[in-house]
């Protein structure tokens, strides 16, 4: 009995051995089965994230962007500030109304006639003066803005770049000169300083190309045409300078700039002589933007095809605004005419700054340097891999340090890609809304000073003076409302350039606002209870800024928005136009108080300013001599 026993217990034992065995098979097949099952189904996410991602790439690609700009929800300012007075004055859009740049022309029109070739008399040899020191400084080409002194340091800048484009090969020069007569002494004094230039290039040593006829010449005048001013490139330098200094005069004012580089590609982009082929660099002198900015593309295109990089000497463009204005000598009858009208912006393809006037007395800050070339300009320079010299500051208007400005720089792109991108970005659409909404004549800032109060002359000069407030106002308000309705996108945006445009208009916006309620606050005050004079040599009110505003605490809390808003714009963005006009406006406080003053009477008429005023009239059957256009 025990001896079955003990055979059932081995049994037993070995069958449950057996069992075990058994179970950590199974166990270790079913580890097994469950490690590949993941892996492949980790390997099949894998290889459909791949495909996912191209295919996203792909629809990316091929998307078409809806260009239109959204619809911004208009913010109903009442809540912020109230008031009795009406503003129901529509607004006037002027000529200087934002818009974008003209319609991109898609097909490049059949090439031009061939240019004139007007035979030139050929100076006697000149003298050339001694080589100048060459500029070592490392510039990127196609960044498309560098700043020198004047027209000479940018001549001296591109003889380094005629020597990089000779160490390829063969090099012919095209220089392409605005004809109008704001350029005339400045072309003069390029003629003179042109020899010492190719003095320099003509320097090295003996056997390079530049020794072998492989530096050619191109020199064309620019105005409502184009005229080649040589029979056919040469490298003569007594014949460049005499060239240059042979330019005509062009007195219609019309500057055909990019279709006189679409025709310079065409014509010399693939220039050959005794079938050697020569590498064309394009230069181009001028001080406006040009009158046909719709061949700016057609003329990228015909560079690019050609391999021709442009490189421009010009102007700083006017920060946020389009037209600028210069002095000018007439060079055939020496007049003198002051602040003549030229176009040298904006420095983007719209307008992204507001245009209202500062109040209270000092600088308006209407001429800005952009730090950067007018756009078209800019962009033709870049996108060929030329460079954009501003050769030109505004000798009597604030300036910025290059360096600082470099991560402010526009956008550099066509009208098109331009618009596509502020149509997508909330932000941006609400600039340039706020800006072409202000771009009108405004009446400017509210008369100041009034006479005795409670007179019908005070009267008067009241209801006329809170209509121009109301005029303003209305504009403010306007434009405020998509401002404020992107506020939300304000930290999503990127670019310091557009997140300082957003801060300063924001913040200007609010204190003009602001302004005109405690402007009318004051008059309906002064209205209703005129005070008397404490002082009797008094004899009329003036309103001075205070630092109390008055008109209810919802307006207190927005003057302490802008304050914050025009220190976080000098803060962040020192050095540059921005920081200059957030400073502008917050150096008076936004309220405003009646203060008593003296106002001298005008002094009466005399005979004799009667006699001198009719004696420089001019006669009447003389007609006036016309002003220049440049």
């Amino acid at each position: 009995m025990s001896s079955l026993a003990s055979r059932m217990r081995q049994w037993a034992t070995e069958q449950w051995a057996a069992l075990r065995e058994a179970r950590s098979s199974i166990v270790a097949t079913a580890y097994g089965v469950s490690l590949l099952v993941h892996l492949a189904i980790l390997g099949m996410l894998t290889v459909a994230g791949i495909l996912m991602g191209r295919e996203v790439a792909r629809s990316i690609e091929a998307s078409i962007v809806d260009t239109a700009l959204p619809d911004l929800e208009r913010l109903d300012a009442t809540e912020l500030l109230e008031t009795d007075l009406e503003a129901t004055l529509d607004p006037i859009l002027s000529k200087t109304a934002p818009r974008f740049s003209p319609r991109i022309v898609e097909d490049i029109a059949e090439p031009d006639p061939e240019l004139q070739l007007d035979p030139l008399s050929v100076a006697p040899s000149m003298l050339l003066p001694s080589a100048t020191t060459l500029s070592t400084r490392v510039q990127l080409r196609g960044d498309g803005a560098e700043h020198v002194d004047g027209v000479e340091g940018a001549v001296d800048r591109l003889a380094l770049e005629i020597l990089r484009q000779l160490d390829k090969g063969r090099v012919l020069v095209v220089w392409m000169f605005d004809a109008s007569g704001s350029l005339h002494a400045e072309r003069e004094r390029l003629a003179e300083h042109i020899g010492k230039v190719y003095e320099n290039v003509l320097a090295r040593p003996e056997g390079s190309l530049a020794h072998e006829g492989g530096l050619l010449t191109m020199v064309v005048a620019f105005g409502s045409g184009r005229k080649a001013m040589i029979d056919e490139p040469t490298d003569d330098t007594a014949a460049i300078i005499s060239a240059i200094q042979a330019v005509p005069l062009d007195e219609t004012g019309e500057e055909t700039t990019f279709q006189t580089v679409l025709d310079v590609a065409r014509r010399w982009g693939s220039f050959k002589k005794e079938k050697q082929p020569f590498r064309t660099m394009a230069i181009l002198v001028t001080d406006e933007v040009g009158d046909d900015e719709e061949k700016l593309e057609p003329a990228i295109a015909a560079a690019t095809k050609a391999d021709m990089p442009v490189f421009v000497l010009g102007n700083s463009a006017l920060f946020g605004r389009s037209e600028g204005y210069t002095d000018y000598t007439d060079p055939k009858t020496g007049q003198f005419y002051r602040r003549l009208p030229v176009r040298q912006g904006p420095e983007s393809v719209a307008l992204e700054q507001i245009r209202l006037p500062f109040w209270y007395q000092g600088p308006q800050h209407t001429e800005l340097d952009a730090g950067f070339g007018p756009h078209a300009l800019s962009r033709l320079a870049a996108t060929t891999g030329g460079i954009y010299f501003v050769t030109r500051m505004g000798s009597s208007r604030p300036t910025f340090d290059p360096s600082g400005m470099r991560e402010y720089r526009p956008d550099w792109v066509s009208a098109g890609q331009y618009r596509a991108a502020a149509s997508r970005s909330p932000l941006r659409s609400a600039v340039l809304a706020a800006a072409q909404i202000t771009q009108q004549n405004l009446p400017g800032q509210p008369s100041l000073v009034f006479p005795t109060a409670g007179t019908p002359q005070f009267k008067e000069a009241m209801e006329r003076n809170q209509t121009i407030a109301a005029r303003v106002m209305y504009t403010v308000e306007e434009a405020l409302g998509p401002i404020q309705s992107a506020s939300s996108y304000r930290d999503r945006e990127t670019s310091r350039r557009w997140q300082a445009h957003y801060d300063l208009m924001r913040a200007r916006l609010l204190a003009v606002k602001i302004r005109c309620y405690e402007y009318d606050w004051a008059c309906a005050q002064m209205k209703v209870n005129p005070r008397p004079f404490t002082n009797e040599k008094s004899n009329a009110w003036r309103l001075e800024p205070d630092t109390e505003i008055h008109y209810s605490p919802s307006a207190q809390r927005a003057g302490e928005e802008a304050r914050e808003l025009l220190e976080r714009v000098m803060t962040e963005h020192r050095g540059t136009p921005w920081a200059v006009l957030a400073q502008r406006e917050l150096r008076d406080p936004f309220g405003f108080k009646w203060v008593e003053t003296y106002v001298p009477p005008p002094p009466p008429p005399s005979d004799n300013a009667g006699a001198a005023r009719k004696k420089n009239q001019p006669n009447a059957n003389t007609p006036p001599a016309p002003v220049p256009k440049l």
